[in-house]
C-alpha cells in the first residue's frame, strides 16, 4: 500500500506563524497518543530543519470534533490596552454578575504574566485535580476557575514563549472539565502579545469586552488592542470605563478625578457599544485583596449597579449551553 503524507491527506488543518513561533493544527481520524507523539516529533524536526530557532507547538483534534469542541454556551474575553486598569477585577465581578443573572459561569485566567484571579477569589493555595482524564477547575463562590497561578509557585516567574502560551490556552479550554458552563469569562493579559493572539485563534470567542481608564494614554493603548481584535476577526462587544469617577459612599458627592467621559466619546468615534462607567469604590479594591468579589456584598452600590448593568447589556450575546447545542443541531440539519 502506498503511504500518503499528512499534507496530501489534508490532515494539516492550519499553520499559524507569529514572529518566531509556529502553531500547527493536525486532524486525526481518532485519538491515538502514539501517533500524536510520533507526528509531533517529526513535525518539530522538519520545521526546525528550516529554522533552528523556531518555537513549535502541535495541536491535535479528531474528526468527531471532540478534540476541538467546547461544551459551553458563550465565551467572553476581557481585555485592556495596558495593565493597571482593573481588568481582572472587572472580569471577576462580571462573572459574578452573569451568575446573578442565572448563568453557570467559568473563569479562565490567561494573564500568564500576572495571574491575579486566584488571589482575588481567595484560592491561591488550591491545586486543580485530575479526574477521568480531565483537569477539574477549582471552585470559588459558585465559579469554576482555572489559572496559570495554580501551576506557578508564588513569587516565581516563568519565561513564556509563543507556543507554550498557545498550548496552555488550548489545555485550559479543551482539557479542563467545564461541566457545561453557560458562560466562560476569559481574563486576558494586557496588550497585544502572544496570549491574546493565541486565544483568538484557539477559542471560539463570542466576543471581547475592553476595559479602559478615562485617561488619554489608556485610550491610545486600547486603540491598538481594538485593531488586533479586528484583525483576528473577534467581535468587540463594547468598552467599559473603569475608575470613571469617585462617588462618596456616605454623601454620594461625585468627584471627577480623571477625564471622565473620554471612553464614551472613543466608543462613539469607533462605532462600538459603550457598556457603562464603573466609579471608584475602595471596597472594590478591598474585596480583591481579601479574596471575596465586591459584587457579592455591595450589589446596591453605584459600582455594583454599574457592573450589573454592564452584564445586562452583554446578555443578548450570551447563550446557555442548551441553547448553544440547539443552534449546533439547527446548523447541521
Amino acid at each position: 500500500a502506498s503511504r500518503v503524507d499528512i499534507v496530501t491527506s489534508q490532515q494539516v488543518k492550519d499553520v499559524d506563524i507569529i514572529e518566531n513561533s509556529c502553531v500547527v493544527q493536525i486532524l486525526l481520524n481518532e485519538p491515538n497518543p502514539m501517533v500524536e507523539k510520533s507526528l509531533r516529533y517529526q513535525i518539530e524536526a522538519a520545521l526546525k530543519a528550516q529554522n533552528a530557532d523556531l518555537q513549535v507547538a502541535v495541536n491535535f483534534s479528531t474528526n468527531d470534533g471532540q478534540g476541538n469542541r467546547l461544551n459551553v454556551g458563550s465565551i467572553i474575553a476581557v481585555g485592556s490596552g495596558k495593565g493597571g486598569v482593573g481588568k481582572s477585577s472587572v472580569a471577576i465581578n462580571l462573572a459574578i454578575a452573569f451568575q446573578k443573572l442565572g448563568y453557570r459561569v467559568g473563569v479562565i485566567d490567561c494573564d500568564i504574566y500576572g495571574p491575579s484571579i486566584p488571589t482575588m477569589l481567595g484560592i491561591e493555595d488550591k491545586k486543580p485535580m485530575m479526574m477521568n482524564g480531565k483537569i477539574q477547575p477549582v471552585e470559588a463562590f459558585g465559579l469554576k476557575v482555572i489559572s496559570a497561578g495554580f501551576f506557578v509557585e508564588q513569587g516565581q516567574s516563568l519565561i513564556w514563549r509563543g507556543p507554550m502560551i498557545h498550548k496552555l490556552i488550548h489545555q485550559f479550554a479543551y482539557d479542563v472539565d467545564w461541566k457545561e458552563c453557560d458562560v466562560l469569562v476569559v481574563d486576558l493579559p494586557p496588550g497585544t502579545g502572544d496570549a491574546p493572539l493565541s486565544l483568538s485563534q484557539t477559542l471560539p470567542l463570542t466576543g471581547a469586552v475592553m476595559v479602559s481608564l478615562p485617561q488619554k494614554v489608556s485610550i491610545i493603548d486600547v486603540h491598538k488592542s481594538l485593531s488586533m481584535f479586528h484583525q483576528v476577526k473577534v467581535p468587540v462587544l463594547g468598552m467599559v470605563e473603569n475608575m470613571s469617577h469617585y462617588e462618596c459612599s456616605s454623601c454620594h458627592h461625585r468627584e471627577e478625578i480623571f477625564d471622565h467621559g473620554r471612553v464614551r466619546k472613543f466608543c462613539s468615534e469607533q462605532n462600538i457599544p459603550y457598556l457603562g462607567e464603573i466609579p471608584i469604590d475602595p471596597r472594590l479594591r478591598q474585596g480583591c485583596d481579601e479574596g471575596r468579589p465586591f459584587l457579592l456584598d455591595y450589589e446596591n452600590s453605584a459600582a455594583g449597579q454599574a457592573l450589573l448593568n454592564t452584564a445586562r447589556r452583554l446578555q443578548p450575546f450570551l447563550k446557555t449551553v442548551e441553547e448553544s447545542a440547539e443552534d449546533a443541531i439547527r446548523i447541521v440539519s
